[in-house]
């Protein structure tokens, strides 16, 4: 009996102890998986840190290598526009220095062409010298001998009035026109034409012949060459206004014929002879004689004009006019 108590005793003990023991283990295991799953969870984030350390680190590194190329790329770019630089400048140098050799050929080579040219027209100007002093020298003994039989005209006949003469072209920018005169041969007046004469020396005009009244006698006074005058001071710049030209209309007939006027000796340099013609003063003709004016730089002389309109005349008055 006592066995059996003792028996029973320990089987309700251990009916008791058992689940209690039970929990105990179950939650030792659940601890221990927790301290597994936690260290796992430790493990996986050392892990996860040391693949993110290291792929951070790779990013690192391929930024920096691809920092190191651009680098190298902008420093080879540079290194190459320096060259092609330093390419061009030597270029532009070379091309400046071949442009100067160029304009310095071009330079002698037209310095060389002036230099013959001004030689040729010394040449030709001495030839042309010579040409004009012999011819000078004829014309000369042809005056010494006209002037002989010349300086004793002396009669009481009035010589006929100057004739208009037609002038040939000039030989040469240098010759001077010499007028015609009333000559006397034969026992009657001759006309001696003008002829286109070079002066003896620069700066000489000539006085044209001319006959003289002397106390009921006519006494011919032969031309000859003589210093030209002191020019005159130079004029003040002036300033012009265009004019106004206006045309007129008369109802009258065409003006008379027109004179022929003796032109007086130039008052100067570069001086413009205004000829003479018949101009409308409101009521008749009035005859303007001709006149020496001084010439206008940029500026033309206009001469007047007279036309026929229908049953009238139109008179348009000279003026001067930009060129």
């Amino acid at each position: 009996m006592r066995i059996w108590v003792t028996a029973t005793a320990v089987l309700f003990g251990l009916g008791i102890a058992l689940p209690a023991l039970a929990e105990r283990e179950e939650e030792s295991h659940e601890k221990q998986q927790d301290q597994r799953r936690k260290l796992k969870d430790n493990e996986r984030r050392e892990v996860e840190q040391v693949q993110r350390r290291q792929q951070e680190d790779r990013a690192r590194q391929d930024r920096e290598r691809a920092d190191r190329d651009r680098m190298d790329r902008e420093r080879a770019d540079r290194g190459r526009m320096d060259r092609e630089r330093a390419d061009r400048d030597r270029m532009d140098r070379e091309r400046l220095e071949h442009e100067r050799l160029d304009r310095e050929r071009l330079d002698r080579e037209r310095m060389d062409r002036e230099r013959v040219d001004r030689d040729r027209m010394d040449r030709e100007r001495a030839a042309r010298d010579r040409e004009a002093a012999e011819r000078g020298r004829e014309i000369r003994a042809q005056e010494v001998h006209r002037e002989a039989r010349e300086e004793a005209w002396r009669l009481r006949m009035a010589p006929p009035a100057p004739r208009t003469e037609m002038r040939p072209v000039a030989p040469s920018p240098r010759h001077v026109w010499i007028r015609g005169y009333w000559g006397w041969q034969d026992g009657r007046h001759v006309w001696m034409g003008g002829r286109w004469e070079e002066p003896p020396a620069p700066g000489r005009v000539w006085v044209d012949a001319r006959w003289v009244n002397e106390n009921g006698e006519w006494v011919f006074q032969r031309g000859y060459w003589e210093p030209a005058a002191a020019p005159p001071p130079p004029a003040p710049v002036a300033v012009y206004a265009d004019p106004v030209v206006s045309e007129v209309n008369i109802a009258l007939g065409p003006p008379p014929p027109r004179r022929v006027e003796l032109v007086p000796r130039r008052p100067g340099h570069g001086y413009l002879w205004i000829e003479g013609d018949w101009i409308w003063d409101g009521r008749e003709y009035r005859w303007a004689p001709g006149r020496w004016e001084a010439p206008r730089a940029g500026w033309v002389w206009v001469p007047p004009r007279w036309q026929p309109v229908g049953n009238q005349m139109q008179w348009r008055p000279g003026h001067w006019a930009r060129r």
